[in-house]
């Protein structure tokens, strides 16, 4: 499964990050440890963010824990870039 992640590390509830996206429509989502493996294993998963075609995509991190952040478009065709606003 080809896709573009971030390991954003421990991350406490309210941290915001800001994704921008050129060249194309993204799913952008910020998923959970065990969620990301799951993603990657193709089992069922839960996450936060959508599909997005605008930009930038804002993200709040919703509660503490160790976060990934996934942008799932077609890697040759998208630029991504990642900020993170608030702590």
């Amino acid at each position: 499964m080809e896709h573009l992640w971030w390991d954003l590390g421990s991350c406490a509830g309210g941290a915001v990050f800001e994704v921008e996206l050129r060249g194309s429509a993204a799913r952008v989502a910020l998923m959970e440890v065990d969620d990301y493996q799951a993603y990657l294993d193709g089992d069922e998963y839960v996450y936060y963010g959508g599909f997005y075609d605008v930009s930038p995509v804002v993200l709040e991190v919703p509660y503490d824990g160790y976060w990934y952040l996934v942008v799932d478009s077609h890697p040759r065709r998208i630029k991504v870039g990642v900020t993170q606003l608030f702590d």
